[in-house]
């Protein structure tokens, strides 16, 4: 049976599969969370910003949120939790990308984006702007695609954010000061 929080979880991804999905979008959902995938969005932002010397710094926030945020929720977090995913739930709904083998707690295209996404408005806040806006899109993405509940995206956008914020103020106690 479920419990008026998981029904609100399913009423919501049912009325974004139900009323804002198009060809277009389903289209656009899928390339934004596909650039999520193993972080290779945010590698490449590390990457653009160390070899441009912009921000070589913010270059090593995002590598270490990176990799926290992938210790955390594949070693840690999908397994202690093991919530089975929506799709998985509702076995008539498309996903519209190869449907994930893992957990749905939390969302670890989320949390990472979120946590280099922070990473790089910390040290760059322009850029970090544009950057935390393409990780609400990622995470968005996640709830279109019918991969994830809200509460995986809220708790691992909440989760990468704290990441990002820990990684950057260790960074700058062992390396700036």
């Amino acid at each position: 049976m479920q419990s008026r929080f998981q029904k609100f979880e399913f009423r919501t991804l049912d009325w974004i599969y139900e009323n804002l999905r198009s060809r277009n979008a389903d289209r656009v959902m899928h390339f934004v969370s596909v650039t999520g995938n193993l972080g290779v969005i945010w590698l490449a932002a590390a990457l653009t910003l160390y070899i441009t010397r912009v921000s070589p710094e913010a270059s090593v926030c995002i590598l270490g949120a990176l990799f926290c945020s992938a210790v955390l929720v594949n070693i840690f977090l999908k397994k202690l939790t093991r919530r089975t995913r929506p799709f998985n739930l509702k076995e008539d709904r498309e996903t519209l990308i190869s449907p994930p083998c893992d957990f749905s707690f939390p969302s670890g295209h989320t949390f990472s984006s979120f946590a280099a996404a922070t990473a790089i408005f910390l040290n760059e806040p322009r850029i970090g702007i544009v950057a935390l806006i393409y990780a609400s899109g990622i995470a968005f993405s996640r709830l279109y695609l019918y991969v994830h509940f809200l509460s995986d995206v809220l708790c691992s956008a909440v989760f990468g954010v704290a990441t990002g914020m820990l990684v950057c103020y260790l960074f700058n106690i062992n390396f700036v000061m």
